[in-house]
């Protein structure tokens, strides 16, 4: 399909575009009914405190209010996630009780003017009995620490160990044993549109239809009628344009469930949109693990072994859909593209006073790529090697693919030796090296930064799913649809966020089935409209739906050809499909429009070959063989720092990429600046910082700091192609930037630093941090 290809392959605009830039996207905010009435929350004022009571008088004098809802109403939030040792919290679309941390929703109020919502959200008065925080995870694991789920007895919502090879005898036989506690920090996703619904319930036929700025509408549906006990074909979710998604959107939060109570109760429009702050103090943190990790090296520098103690800081519970994942996949991801056999590790997944633990843009990823390109280096600074040879001695080579690694993970495609070499070329990495000697001598620190890793894209097992504990399939599904005027409409499961499927699945489609693309319209979000889909998440959508398009139009083309074989007198075999005209291969003057055979199938029926069923509608369900595809991508930063005030500054960032087969070339470089943005934050300026109470001291962007366009560096691209054994060979990529930064970024600064002695061990790499580096070995 590759060499024969139009349109994939090929920078088309975006057909997004127009309309999003000119801010004529419908988005949730936009959404108000007649009669719309708006929701908002009390939420607590402390960390950890017992409900005593709530007083609503008040608030229903409000000449604006016209319900309140307290925890007496609350439904019941089960999770999807029921692996061994996972412990299961009470989670309530209304805390019932107790809060477990600053910001959870007590009472819902329904105003019926925006502008009076937050004064009857101050007229109900809950009184409380505060109880003692606890917001250090590696506190949280000592005996007298206060108990957030008194009846388990500690704090710990999942303690698991793994095992592979022989570990203690690989690190008894090493040359060199590398011993560290690397940590990241608490951070917030940060889309451009927060979190928002509309619900409206129409009681005569009993219908509810929820705008909501998901990830995943089909699965929203289902966990709905689950939660409130309704039939799911009366539930109806909606994704309109979506400003960003980035991981907690492919969450269902008690916020959103509360609003749909309420809808339901008092069968009018309910809208609920999000503000910053409470997206800050509430929605989606992710990240925070700490790691005592050892690596085992002999002389030459190959790895034998890693040995890993890791406390995550998972907050009050994971949400609904993850849980404790991103960690699991942390652990998973750590052994990136290197070749070893002996790896053993122990985690502790542990409850604190903070916001839920969620979903977000890398998924326990970008934590791994720290630990592993970290060791890395320092290993590579122990031994005398430089930083590229340490990682070409280790890679996995590509005669060797498709490769199990120690952790079981199947890379199916790559080709990790030739990506290093070329990236390097590309970054002109000797030459950087020349220019940092020659610098030094004059008293400046240029540092250079390589980080390496392996994301694990489209995870789609059904079987898998199932093994985890989810509800709902790991497939997805495609309609596909040619009307009489040869037109072609797609209505994919998924839904978009500004990943660009209106245009990629157009291009998929159109070199497909043959057709030109201006022919092809493509319909997603809408749980109604189109068949099942498992959500737009872990960069699987291009895999999944891709792969739905392509059997799709296998099967549509059987049909079209033996429709256009009878009108030509010829075998089906022998027509061949191109720009919408059906010609016989031998004889392309001998052809037919695709309109004709459209109208002919679908208006005409009585002209279609003897036994074939009218009209021309596809519909198939795609779940790749494998559980995850490959993509991966090498990243080098060029930094320099200022020892006198520890601000880093970024002179070249490089990426080297392969994700398959490209669809749009300029989607796939949009994609990867957005990441390799999303994970500079991550790596120098984001973090959610709690006092010692369990209050969040940063809840506005004027104090947590996410890079504008002014810090977002330029960055040079080039591209490496292996297909996977998917259908079109295509690969996930839309996070690998974000995993990759805060790794190489901080290769790049201790690089730069290496003649202080200094040692980079945490993120974010924040000024003030290096400063101190530099002083405890300068002082």
């Amino acid at each position: 399909m590759q060499k024969t290809s139009k349109y994939i392959g090929t920078p088309v605009k975006r057909r997004e575009d127009p309309i999003l830039l000119r801010g004529r996207g419908v988005y949730v905010g936009d959404i108000t009914l007649p009669g719309t009435v708006y929701a908002g929350f009390v939420r607590s004022p402390y960390a950890h405190a017992r409900i005593l009571n709530i007083d609503v008088s008040e608030a229903v004098k409000h000449q604006d209010c016209i319900y309140v809802m307290t925890p007496d109403e609350a439904v019941f939030l089960p999770s999807w996630m029921e692996y061994p040792g996972l412990r299961q919290v009470p989670r309530y679309s209304l805390a019932k009780g107790k809060v477990r941390f600053v910001g959870e929703p007590v009472v819902a109020v329904v105003s019926r003017n925006p502008y009076t919502l937050s004064d009857i959200v101050d007229s109900v008065h809950v009184e409380y009995e505060p109880l003692p925080p606890v917001v250090d995870a590696e506190k949280a694991l000592e005996k007298d620490s206060p108990l957030l789920y008194e009846e388990w007895g500690d704090n710990i919502i999942m303690h698991y160990t793994f095992k592979a090879g022989d570990v203690d005898a690989a690190f008894a036989s090493a040359d060199l044993v590398i011993r560290e506690r690397l940590a990241n920090q608490r951070y917030a996703p940060t889309p451009i549109e927060g979190r928002g619904v509309v619900a409206y319930f129409e009681k005569t036929r009993g219908e509810l239809t929820v705008w909501d700025s998901t990830q995943f509408p089909h699965v929203l549906q289902t966990y709905l009628s689950q939660v409130l006990s309704y039939p799911e074909h009366k539930i109806r979710v909606i994704a309109p344009n979506v400003g960003g998604g980035f991981g907690p959107k492919s969450s269902v939060w008690p916020e959103e469930v509360a609003t749909i109570q309420l809808a339901m109760k008092l069968g009018a429009p309910v809208k609920w949109i999000e503000t910053r702050r409470e997206h800050l103090l509430v929605c989606g943190h992710e990240r925070q693990q700490i790691h005592y990790i050892e690596a085992a090296f002999n002389r030459d520098g190959e790895l034998l072994a890693i040995r890993d103690k890791v406390i995550a800081d998972i907050g009050v519970y994971g949400t609904f859909w993850t849980e404790t994942q991103p960690v699991m996949v942390t652990m998973a991801a750590i052994p990136g593209p290197y070749r070893f056999q002996n790896y053993a590790y122990e985690v502790y997944c542990v409850a604190t006073n903070k916001a839920p633990y969620s979903p977000h843009r890398g998924f326990g990823r970008p934590v791994a790529a720290f630990v592993m390109e970290r060791i890395m280096d320092m290993a590579a600074r122990r031994l005398g090697l430089d930083p590229a040879e340490i990682r070409r001695r280790n890679l996995i080579k590509a005669e060797e693919m498709p490769f199990k690694n120690v952790h079981g993970i199947i890379y199916d495609s790559g080709n990790y030796p030739e990506a290093l070499e070329r990236a390097l070329r590309m970054a002109e990495y000797d030459k950087w090296r020349r220019i940092q000697q020659e610098e030094r001598a004059k008293g400046r620190y240029i540092g250079v930064g390589i980080a390496m890793y392996v994301e694990y894209t489209s995870p789609s097992s059904a079987r898998l799913s199932q093994g985890l504990g989810w509800k709902v399939g790991g497939y997805d599904s495609v309609t596909l649809k040619i009307e009489p005027e040869g037109k072609v409409v797609v209505y994919t499961g998924v839904a978009d966020q500004g990943q660009g499927h209106y245009t990629a699945y157009a291009q998929v489609t159109a070199d497909a089935l043959g057709v030109k693309m201006e022919d092809v319209t493509v319909i997603e979000g809408d749980s109604k409209l189109c068949p099942y889909g498992f959500g737009a998440w872990a960069s699987r959508c291009t895999v999944t739906i891709g792969g739905a398009i392509i059997k799709a139009a296998e099967e549509m083309k059987k049909k079209l050809k033996a429709i256009a074989g009878k009108f030509l007198e010829a075998r089906p075999e022998d027509i061949e499909i191109s720009e919408s005209r059906l010609y016989v291969r031998e004889a392309p003057e001998r052809s037919v429009t695709l309109a004709e055979v459209a109208t002919t199938a679908i208006r005409d029926p009585s002209r279609l070959p003897e036994g074939m069923e009218p009209g021309l509608e596809v519909t198939t369900h795609y779940e790749p063989t494998a559980f995850t595809t490959c993509s991966y991508a090498i990243h080098i930063p060029v930094v320099e720092i200022d020892p006198d005030t520890g601000d880093v500054k970024i002179l070249r960032y490089y990426v080297f990429d392969d994700s398959g087969v490209v669809i749009n070339p300029t989607t796939v470089y949009g994609q990867i600046h957005g990441a390799v943005a999303h994970g500079l934050g991550g790596a120098m300026y984001e973090e959610l910082v709690y006092d010692e109470s369990g209050q969040l001291l940063n809840t506005t962007f004027m104090d947590y700091l996410i890079p504008s366009a002014r810090e977002t560096v330029n960055i040079e691209i080039e591209h490496i192609e292996t297909p996977s054994p998917n259908p079109g060979g295509f690969k996930g990529m839309g996070e690998g930037g974000a995993i990759a930064a805060p790794a190489a970024l901080a290769n790049a600064v201790e690089d730069a630093l290496a003649p202080l002695g200094v040692k980079i061990t945490e993120t974010p790499l924040k000024p003030e941090y290096i400063w101190r580096q530099i002083r405890v070995q300068q002082p």
